[in-house]
């Protein structure tokens, strides 16, 4: 592993901050770009729904990190307010952002659906690119395993080998981003089929929970009735996810029928 890239002097440059960062800026220039081309958004509105979306990721990847660890937490609540503590969380990184996404739409009246469809290829790439960094860092420990890929992390303090969860992570994320385009191309090449509705963004919320569900009972980590934090909300968004997406399907099915002349 290599947590430390390089350094200058007595600046170190961590591989955690630098893979995160870069994914963390591909998704915000590919959301960008994407809502403008593909989903004809005002560039203006999109730069500044972003700006938010990236504020809220950052809360909730604060808040999710110390919840995965809430009883350390508890034992030492005056770590709370040290803002060079504490580890991050993806889950409710993408939750806190969407929470902001939601509201700055609404009170913009910017079509929610169309920001989150364009967000959900590059929130995709945005996992698969960062979770390298986890792997390359030695963080998000399994639990041990002796599997043939096992991996032995340096600063690992018990010396086991155990699940390269990062990048099950990564591989998955990665084949769920060439999901979502397969399903975008299909959808834009059969325009009458066409929801007026959300489709990418719940499809990218109900498989990124299951991979979460999934791959968690692999980590190690404190947990509520034998789940970790990230597992209970994971499950939550596979729902609301399944829910939205049913919405959108079910409301353009009404569309059809009521309005068969616009469909021809």
């Amino acid at each position: 592993m290599h947590p430390v890239l390089f350094k200058i002097g007595e600046f170190t440059v961590h591989s955690y901050y630098i893979l995160w960062a870069f994914a963390l800026s591909v998704g915000v220039v590919f959301t960008r770009s994407r809502a403008n081309r593909l989903y004809g958004l005002d560039d203006d509105l999109v730069r500044k729904a972003l700006f938010f979306v990236f504020l809220g990721m950052l809360i909730g990847a604060r808040i999710g990190g110390y919840s995965d660890h809430w009883a350390f937490y508890a034992r030492h609540p005056e770590k709370l307010l040290n803002p060079l503590e504490g580890a991050l969380s993806s889950t409710t990184a993408f939750a806190g952002g969407g929470i902001a996404g939601i509201i700055y739409c609404i009170k913009k009246k910017i079509p929610l659906w169309k920001i989150a469809d364009a967000a959900s290829i590059p929130a995709a790439a945005t996992v698969a690119i960062g979770r390298v960094g986890c792997f390359l860092n030695g963080c998000c420990l399994s639990f041990p395993s002796d599997i043939p890929w096992g991996v032995h992390f340096p600063n690992d303090p018990a010396g086991l080998f155990r699940h390269p969860v990062q990048l099950y992570y990564s591989g998955l994320s990665l084949t769920l981003m060439f999901f979502l385009f397969y399903i975008e191309k299909w959808i834009f090449s059969r325009p009458e089929k066409r929801p007026q509705g959300a489709v990418l963004w719940p499809l990218f919320m109900i498989f990124y929970g299951i991979m979460r569900f999934s791959v968690d009972f692999l980590r190690e980590g404190d947990r509520i009735f034998g789940f970790r934090t990230a597992q209970i909300i994971g499950l939550t968004v596979v729902i609301l996810g399944a829910g939205w997406l049913f919405s959108s399907i079910w409301g353009h099915r009404n569309h059809r029928i009521s309005h068969p002349e616009q469909m021809q």
